[in-house]
C-alpha cells in the first residue's frame, strides 16, 4: 500500500487542537500563576456546587502532560504508513487533550471569579470544543489516506478429492494485558465498595471485571477454514465469535486491514460488517451475499483466502 504526500496544511490542521490546547494551558498557568489560591473547587457535585478542594497544579500537570503526549501523536501520525489508524489516534487526542485543557482553564476561571458554583454550560462549552476539535483534525488526514485495494484469492489448485482445510492462530499481548489490568481494576473495587458501602454499590466492579473477562476472549482466537466455512473461535474458551457457512459467501480475498477503517482495534461490529482486528497487516476479507463483509487479521491470510475460494469452488451455487 503507498501513501500519499502529506500537505502543510493538512499537518497545521492535525497538530492545531493539541497544540493550541498546550499553548492555553501555558499561557494561562503563568498568567494566573502568581494570583492563584492555594486552594480552589476542584471537583462539583450533580447540582454544580462546589464538594471538593484542593491545589489546582496536579490537574494542571496531568493536563499539560496528556496535552504534550496529543501533540506529539499528533505530528507522528501523518508519518504513519496507515493513515486511517492515525487519524484514530488524532481523534483520541482531539476529543481528550482540548477538553481537559478547556477543564482547567474553567476551574481557574471560577476560582477567580470566587465561585464556587459549576453551570451546565461549562458542560457544553466542553463538549463543543472537543467536536470543534475533532472536525479540524480528522478528515483532512482521513481523506490523505490512499484506499486499500482487495485482492481476490486465487483458489489452491488441488484434486477434486482432495481434502482442503485451513487453520492459523493470532492474538495480542495488548489484549491480554487489558483484559487482565480491567479485572483486577473490577475486583478491587468490588472489595472498596464491599469495605466502604457495605456491598450496595457493586455493580460498576462487577461489569468492570465482566468487561475484563471478555476483553480476554478476544485475546487469542484460532481461526479455520474448511467445509463448514470461514470460523473464528476463542483459543481459551473455546467460545465462536464469527462463523460465515459457504453458502453465505459471495466472494473472498485479503488486504492490507486498517483498524482504523474499522473503527480500532478487537472486535468490530459496524456498518460494513464485523470484523476481529488487531494490528494494521493482511487479513481475510469475506464478502457476503446480500451485502456485507467480514474481516479478520492473520497471518498468511493470502493462502487462507485461497483455500476458501478452492472450497467455494466446490460448492453448488
Amino acid at each position: 500500500m503507498t501513501t500519499t504526500r502529506t500537505t502543510i496544511g493538512t499537518r497545521l490542521a492535525v497538530v492545531a487542537p493539541s497544540a493550541v490546547a498546550l499553548l492555553a494551558l501555558a499561557v494561562t498557568g503563568a498568567v494566573a500563576a502568581p494570583r492563584l489560591p492555594d486552594r480552589i473547587a476542584t471537583h462539583f457535585g450533580a447540582d454544580g456546587t462546589a464538594d471538593g478542594f484542593g491545589s489546582p497544579w496536579p490537574f494542571f500537570w496531568i493536563a499539560v502532560t496528556v496535552c504534550t503526549a496529543a501533540t506529539i501523536g499528533s505530528v507522528l501520525a501523518p508519518r504513519q504508513r496507515d493513515r486511517r489508524t492515525g487519524a484514530l489516534v488524532v481523534l483520541v487526542a482531539a476529543l481528550i487533550a482540548p477538553v481537559l485543557a478547556t477543564a482547567w482553564i474553567a476551574t481557574v476561571v471560577l476560582a477567580r471569579t470566587g465561585s464556587d458554583h459549576f453551570s451546565p454550560w461549562w458542560t457544553l462549552l466542553f463538549l463543543g470544543v472537543g467536536v470543534v476539535a475533532a472536525v479540524v483534525a480528522v478528515p483532512p488526514l482521513w481523506r490523505s489516506a490512499t484506499p486499500v485495494p482487495v485482492r481476490s484469492a486465487r483458489p489452491l489448485e488441488v484434486a477434486p478429492d482432495v481434502r482442503v482445510a485451513w487453520r492459523a492462530h493470532v492474538g495480542s499481548a495488548w489484549f491480554v494485558v487489558l483484559g487482565a489490568a480491567t479485572i483486577v481494576a473490577g475486583v478491587l473495587l468490588v472489595v472498596w465498595t464491599a469495605v466502604t458501602s457495605g456491598g450496595s454499590e457493586m455493580v460498576a466492579g462487577i461489569v468492570t471485571a465482566v468487561a475484563g473477562i471478555a476483553v480476554l476472549v478476544l485475546a487469542r482466537v484460532e481461526v479455520t477454514v474448511d467445509r463448514r466455512g470461514l470460523r473464528v473461535t476463542s483459543g481459551g474458551t473455546r467460545v465462536p465469535l464469527m462463523r460465515v457457512p459457504l453458502d453465505r459467501v459471495e466472494s473472498c480475498g485479503w488486504e492490507q486491514v486498517s483498524p482504523g477503517q474499522w473503527g480500532g482495534w478487537g472486535y468490530r461490529v459496524t456498518g460494513r460488517g464485523i470484523a476481529y482486528v488487531t494490528r494494521s497487516g493482511p487479513g481475510i476479507v469475506v464478502r457476503l451475499r446480500g451485502g456485507g463483509a467480514r474481516v479478520v487479521t492473520v497471518d498468511d491470510a493470502a493462502r487462507g483466502a485461497s483455500a476458501l475460494a478452492a472450497l467455494l469452488e466446490r460448492t453448488p451455487a
